[in-house]
């Protein structure tokens, strides 16, 4: 849950290492802070306007960071208010500190920690009412002593909260290079670090070069006289210390060893300034950015745009305009004094996975560490005819993975699109080259796809689609190919159904097949199953008419657009399993085998009168029987595009395990990265490599990017498969019924029986899940339906305004963000996301329903 209020700043104390006196100037940093407001409170009662918090504690209650806070804050007592979460005996790290008392309360987990510190800021700020105030946070020991639960740091778990910071460097011998690794860690953390304090030790003098470091950063740098040492008795040691936090607190200059008051007058200062930055982007960015797929003509009002100030696991912590209230004006006729109302915060689901790229949550720390990794080793280098390690370790495992058994080249790129592009030109030249179109006018030879398929916003991937609203006002395109309107599978009223799309015209079901089905008003047909898992038994369901059925129904419509139109096709390009952006629509993998099948049978239409081989039915004959060696290719090229889908998005490694045929040419990207950085992938086999192998250069692959296999890029992937290979989901596939190891049975983060429920809604057409995506089609009665409908917007607007809370405490408030797809509602989780978030999104999403 962020934090961020108007009249009350929220800080997080770090120590650069334990004894560096974090306590003693968090308690300076306090009063310094508290004698503000005691001016300002004079003559009036006073209230708490300061407040203090140990998440943590250890040792004995007396000797406390609590108690010590108490005992020299005394002329400020009472508008200071001091709490402790947990106090444990013994005077240890955290976590060994809690074990050695099972009497005491002891969270389940650290995000339980992170609710409590939650609830103690946002009761501070009702306190508070609108009246200015300050809450520091202070954390235990270094920036990296453990958490209550291993494996995690503090840094690691309270990072979520992303508190500003502020960081007490250590004065003692190497604590310049303590305070520096430090401040490094947290900054790799995400952390905003807004002040660094440090006592001043005569010997070792580390202001000298702390102070410059930090400066030069633009972060605010104060070192503070140290205090008196004990000597005498404990009340004259009282009254020294005393003193001491009184000239630190009230003196002007570092030089005369105060800085205190300057520091707390540069919070509040550095929180105005955050406040004001995010105020001012919504309407900077409608004068300066040209958003994608963007109206600007409706998406006009700084109301409109949200504004990302951080985000972590599965959500954005956002900004959204408002007006924030005021109480009247006072009996002077002043200015309406602002109100306090809440974080000016937001959390947010993101339903969208950031346009289907995240799936490891927003910066993860293993990711940004095998990203910085990276950065400081290679930056950028030069990759033809070169390799670095990051690069060739990651083509071998996409090889022994995605690519195992067909894939012998990997060729890198730099974004989904563009991967497309390489797949494409590598493609049309095989098929070139092998039916003697081979040349630099090879003529107008196309693709073979799906209506409805996406792959990409460049020139040559667009030509690879259908016209739609994507493509068909960018004044380039000519679509080059045929389009098949495959069958798709939903959930229609509680049962899961195979059902056709339009326009493309079906025969009647035959004999065998029309018991089980029925044909609908739109001329096509839908055909129940007992269960999902029967939908994707595809081994099973190669033999049944329905097979043969779409066999036929294919291999006329290409002997119709061949033969009669005379058109000429070098590659069948897919998405498998499911139409991403173009309607999240689910295809009967059945069809897509069978289209894989004829068109690697069908030789005979697109060699033309070069082909001397077999006919079509001895062809498919082998096809069927695996005659198919895996590294060569027939009747055209096939490439998978699973840019969105690949990499257990839908619970699988590669689709190639439920088609049962591997493809020629796959090419992967989002996921690939876990979404943290740019980086795309063609994998190609050993046929379609060798098309381009020749002395002549002319002949190569002339295709590259300046940032072609950036290593930066390449580790992030390494560590993002190496995280996925050691998920197994155990609890997801339970709840489907999946054994753990089978991989050949389908299973979601979403439960069955609610994407029965929401199928059986009179508002909704069908719906689908699989994997970590979720698709509702919602029936548009009298709109224009398809991408141009508005009804999935105003579904997901009203949505988004549902505050989502937990009743056990196990997740922070959150709402649900995602972008429509015309008449569809589509809600992506990560690769990782909590089982108590999905089940209370099942619960609101059924509610809105609901109310639609």
């Amino acid at each position: 849950m962020p934090l961020l209020f108007p009249n009350f700043r929220i800080h997080q104390v770090f120590g650069a290492n334990t004894d560096v006196g974090k306590t003693l100037l968090t308690t300076a940093l306090v009063r310094a802070t508290a004698s503000k407001y005691a001016v300002s409170s004079k003559g009036k009662e006073k209230e708490k306007s300061v407040f203090y918090l140990k998440p943590v504690s250890t040792g004995p209650d007396e000797e406390s960071d609590v108690s010590y806070i108490q005992r020299n804050t005394k002329p400020y007592s009472s508008i200071i208010d001091t709490h402790n979460l947990y106090q444990y005996r013994e005077p240890m790290s955290p976590h060994l500190a809690a074990k050695l008392a099972p009497d005491l309360p002891f969270p389940e987990t650290n995000d339980e920690l992170v609710r409590g510190i939650e609830n103690y800021a946002t009761d501070c700020a009702k306190r508070l009412n609108g009246r200015d105030g300050a809450l520091f946070v202070e954390t235990a020991g270094g920036v990296h002593s453990p958490a209550l639960h291993p494996p995690h740091t503090q840094s690691t778990f309270l990072r979520s909260l992303r508190l500003p910071s502020i960081l007490v460097a250590s004065p003692h011998l190497g604590g310049i290079s303590t305070t520096i690794s430090s401040y490094e860690s947290l900054i790799l953390r995400g952390y905003s670090i807004l002040a660094v304090l440090c006592l001043y030790d005569s010997y070792y003098r580390n202001d000298d070069f702390l102070e410059g470091y930090f400066k030069d950063r633009g972060i605010g740098y104060w070192t503070i006289k140290p205090p008196p040492e004990k000597y005498g008795t404990v009340q004259e040691d009282a009254e020294r210390l005393g003193q001491w936090y009184a000239e630190v607190e009230r003196l002007g200059s570092q030089e005369e060893g105060g800085g205190v008051k300057q520091a707390s007058e540069w919070l509040d200062v550095e929180h105005q300034k955050r406040i004001k930055e995010l105020d001012s982007m919504p309407g900077r960015t409608l004068k300066s950015v040209w958003w994608p797929f963007t109206q600007h003509g409706l998406i006009n009002k700084k109301e409109d745009v949200m504004v990302v100030d951080s985000a972590f696991g599965d959500n954005f912590d956002s900004y959204y305009t408002r007006p924030i209230p005021a109480t009247k004006s006072d009996s002077a006729g002043t200015a309406p004094v602002p109100k306090e109302e809440g974080s000016l915060l937001n959390s947010y689901f993101d339903g969208s996975a950031s346009w289907f790229t995240q799936s490891h949550g927003h910066a993860n720390e293993e990711l940004t560490l095998a990203a910085a990794t990276a950065a400081g080793r290679y930056g950028h280098v030069l990759f033809p005819s070169g390799t670095h390690e990051p690069a060739l370790k990651l083509a071998e495992k996409l090889k022994a993975t995605v690519g195992k058994g067909w894939a012998e080249r990997v060729f890198f790129s730099d974004n989904g699109s563009t991967g497309i592009e390489v797949a494409l030109k590598m493609a049309l030249r095989a098929a070139g080259r092998r039916y003697g179109y081979d040349g630099e006018m090879g003529g107008d030879y196309g693709v073979i796809g799906l209506r409805g398929g996406y792959h990409g916003d460049t020139i040559g991937s667009m030509d690879a689609s259908e016209a739609s609203t994507f493509n068909k006002a960018v004044d380039w395109y000519k679509g080059r190919g045929h389009w098949f309107s495959p069958p798709m599978v939903q959930y229609v009223d509680g049962k899961p159904t195979v059902l056709t799309t339009g326009p493309d015209e079906w025969e009647a079901l035959p004999e065998t097949l029309s018991s089980e089905g029925k044909s609908t008003s739109e001329g096509g047909w839908e055909i129940p199953f007992s269960d999902i898992q029967s939908i994707y038994s595809v081994a099973e369901r190669l033999s049944t008419p329905l097979a043969d059925y779409y066999r036929s129904h294919i291999r006329a419509n290409l002997e119709k657009v061949v033969k009669v139109e005379g058109k000429k096709f070098g590659a069948l390009i897919l998405e498998p399993t499911c139409l991403g952006a173009g309607g999240m629509i689910f295809v009967d993998p059945l069809f897509q085998t069978c289209l894989i099948e004829v068109v690697r049978a069908s030789s005979d239409l697109f060699g033309g009168k070069s082909w001397k081989g077999k006919k079509f039915k001895e062809d498919l004959q082998e096809v069927r029987n695996g005659w198919r060696e895996k590294r060569k290719w027939r009747g055209v090229p096939v490439i998978y595009d699973e840019v969105f889908s690949g990499l257990h998005r839908f619970g699988y490694l590669s689709a190639s395990s439920i088609l049962k045929e591997t493809p020629d040419i796959s090419v992967y990207a989002k996921i690939l990265t876990g979404g943290l950085l740019p980086l795309s992938t063609t994998l190609a086999s050993t046929s379609i490599f060798n098309t381009f192998l020749s002395d002549r250069k002319v002949d190569a692959l002339l295709h590259g990017h300046s940032y072609t296999a950036n290593p930066i890029g390449c580790s992030v992937a390494l560590k993002s498969i190496e995280i996925l290979e050691k998920q197994k989901w155990s609890k997801e596939k339970e709840m489907w019924n999946v054994p753990l190891n089978d991989e050949s049975k389908r299973w979601s983060f979403w439960k069955e029986s609610f994407i029965q429920n929401i199928s059986g809604s009179e508002k909704v057409k069908g719906s689908m899940a699989m994997g970590t995506v979720l698709a509702i089609e919602l029936n548009d009665v009298g709109g224009e339906g398809g991408y141009l409908s508005h009804i999935a917007l105003d579904f997901l607007t009203s949505l988004r305004q549902k505050i989502i809370t937990s009743p056990d405490g196990s997740f922070a408030p959150f709402q649900i963000h995602s972008r429509p797809l015309g008449n569809v509602v589509y809600i992506m989780t990560s690769s990782f996301t909590k089982p108590q978030v999905m089940r209370a999104m099942e619960q609101t999403i059924l509610e809105e329903l609901q109310q639609l």
